[in-house]
């Protein structure tokens, strides 16, 4: 047997209270490691250390080296005759309990118990607080130590504490019921099952595994498979028959199995959902969104019924849907921007229950979409006033339309905006003959913008020239007199240009010619012209064409009577019998001139002719 090594110390111990423990939990303590203990293997003998007395035996052995004064060394207490033991059996859970041995002293002795748990190999010992009396509970933490305990003894000399050798290696303990799992729950077909795991002696960690069978008439238990979970959802075919549940606890020690008690006889059950109703579908108006009614379990047969539910567009605030009963919906304009549920109602014969859809996203608007061109109608003609109609458009309402006019080359190419021209209607202006045009109609909703073009229209055409004053000669009808034609009043597309044919006409202003190179504003009479007339084509034009008047004929061309602008004169010998010649003088006038003389006698003084 290990020899044990005791110290004499000057004071007394203090005994403690008993320790609480619950069942299969892990001993709180505290270690105090301090100079005090020291693991020995020493021989059968008296040894002295640091100066203190002791009494040793063979063996293995912890042995108290406290500081202590001086003058205390001198001091006797209780001598031991027969070491300090642990009885019992080093198992988790497991009564040990303290024999104090053989002590002699003077007058009546008192004992104090300190307990230790130790490493498994009996050294490196710490105190177990609490632990000071004589027995002492396993605890769970003490599985794989050692434990040792120290027994001091007091006399009226003094004190002597002397610690055991220690235990065997404490043991785990297997599992081992208490108190037998229970079954709560509604033993209904669909409903859930829920076992509790019992309560378990034994050494910690506890695994616990659970099993499930379907009893029927006596002791005959069917294990259900795949059932390894502490809850069991009840099926149709277990209707009429009762559950129980096994549960296994495990650890190092080993496993035990505790079997509930059995169910009720499983009745047949109203409609559970399991899984939540669901909706597909595209989320923008017009589409159809379909329902599935989810997940049932329960006795069938079964029958569903569904409502659809608008909610705010951040979801909550649902309001039914009128009229809106079945598996599938159609999105309206009124759903745009909320979002959309299903409400399933699910019957059978014992009841009924309602489960609701996750709510979708927002509804998205519908882009516009065009379904007949927009068109440009009005006369292609300067001066008029074209209109575009917006065509037929689907998508959410309201649609809201802007408008962009194009002015295109004639071929209906490079096209290019008319600044300002965002109206319905366009007036068509001088500068727009010629080319086509077309219109950028863009239709706008919630959902965004959905661009068109009109087909390109057809030429822009001009108003002709039309003469509402008729153009008029002025001027000396005479010969070398200057005429002049003014264009008379006009209407139609600006610019308007004139050009001009002059003609010579008969006196009744007929049988007219043009008069070649007479193509100005202006026209000078020759002596050719008189007695003949003369009128003047005007033409207009324009973009649009040109349109020809003709002015009315004027007046008799006249000539110009003869001038003289050198006086005749006479020539000759003034002398009787002598010839005299007279010259004409110089004459302007209409050609041919012709002349004729009457040769007059007058006094001296060229008088009385």
């Amino acid at each position: 047997m290990g020899a044990q090594l005791s110290v004499t110390e000057g004071a007394s111990g203090t005994p403690g209270s008993e320790r609480e423990r619950s069942a299969g939990a892990a001993r709180a303590k505290a270690r105090h490691r301090t100079p005090v203990l020291h693991r020995l293997a020493v021989l059968g003998s008296l040894v002295r250390i640091g100066g203190l007395r002791t009494v040793v035996a063979a063996g293995s052995l912890c042995v108290l080296a406290s500081v202590i004064p001086a003058g205390a060394l001198a001091a006797t207490g209780p001598q031991n005759s027969s070491p300090p033991a642990v009885a019992g059996t080093a198992r988790d859970g497991s009564l040990l309990k303290a024999h104090k041995g053989r002590w002699s002293g003077t007058g009546p002795i008192t004992y104090a118990y300190q307990w230790y748990e130790c490493a498994g190999s009996g050294e490196d010992c710490a105190s177990i607080e609490g632990a000071t009396r004589s027995t002492l509970r396993v605890a769970h933490g003490d599985v794989g130590q050692t434990l040792a305990v120290t027994v001091r003894a007091t006399d009226s000399e003094g004190s002597t504490a002397l610690m055991s050798a220690p235990s065997a290696v404490v043991l785990g303990l297997a599992p081992k019921r208490r108190h037998a799992p229970t079954l709560t729950g509604v033993d209904e077909d669909g409903q859930v099952l829920s076992v509790s795991g019992g309560t378990w002696l034994g050494t910690p960690p506890l695994a616990l595994e659970y099993r499930w069978e379907t009893c029927g008439h006596g002791t005959s238990c069917t294990i259900i498979a795949g059932a390894t979970s502490s809850t069991y959802r009840v099926g149709t075919s277990q209707i009429g028959s009762k559950l129980r549940a096994i549960v296994t606890a495990s650890n190092a020690e080993g496993s035990a199995a505790a079997i509930s008690k059995a169910s009720g006889k499983i009745a047949a059950g109203p409609p559970v959902n399991v899984g939540a109703p669901a909706i597909s579908g595209s989320l923008r108006e017009g589409a159809t969104l379909t329902a599935s009614p989810g997940a049932w379990v329960g006795t069938p047969p079964f029958s569903d019924a569904y409502q659809w539910v608008r909610c705010g567009v951040l979801g909550g605030g649902c309001e039914q849907i009128s009229g809106a009963t079945q598996s599938t919906y159609s999105l309206g304009a009124a759903d745009v921007a909320s979002t959309i549920a299903v409400r399933v109602t699910t019957g059978n014969a014992q009841g009924a229950a309602t489960a609701e859809s996750p709510e979708t996203n927002p509804i998205l608007a519908l882009l516009p979409e065009n379904t007949l061109a927009p068109s440009i109608s009005g006369l292609l003609q300067d001066g008029q006033l074209l209109t575009v109609a917006t065509g037929t458009w689907t998508g959410t309402q309201p649609i809201s339309f802007s408008y962009q006019w194009q002015i295109c080359n004639p071929l209906g190419g490079s096209c290019s905006n008319i600044t300002g021209a965002t109206g319905e209607t366009l007036s068509l202006s001088p500068a727009d003959i010629g080319s086509t045009l077309q219109v950028i109609v863009k239709a706008t909703n919630s959902a965004g913008t959905t661009t068109i073009t009109t087909p390109i229209t057809g030429l822009i055409t001009g108003l002709l020239p039309k003469n509402t004053a008729l153009p008029s000669i002025s001027g000396l009808l005479q010969e070398g007199g200057l005429l002049s034609v003014a264009s008379g009043t006009w209407t139609g597309s600006q610019p308007i240009t004139y050009t001009y044919q002059w003609q010579l006409c008969n006196s009744l202003g007929q049988s007219c010619s043009n008069i070649t190179g007479g193509t100005g504003e202006t026209l000078g009479l020759l002596a050719a012209d008189i007695g003949s007339t003369v009128d003047v084509i005007v033409t207009a034009t324009n973009a649009a064409g040109a349109t020809s008047v003709t002015t009315p004929a004027s007046e008799l061309i006249s000539g110009l009577l003869p001038k003289n602008t050198v006086l005749p004169s006479i020539s000759g010998l003034l002398q009787e019998g002598a010839l005299l010649s007279a010259t004409s003088g110089s004459w302007s006038g209409t050609e041919p001139i012709t002349y004729s003389y009457q040769w007059q006698l007058c006094n001296s003084l060229g008088q009385s002719c």
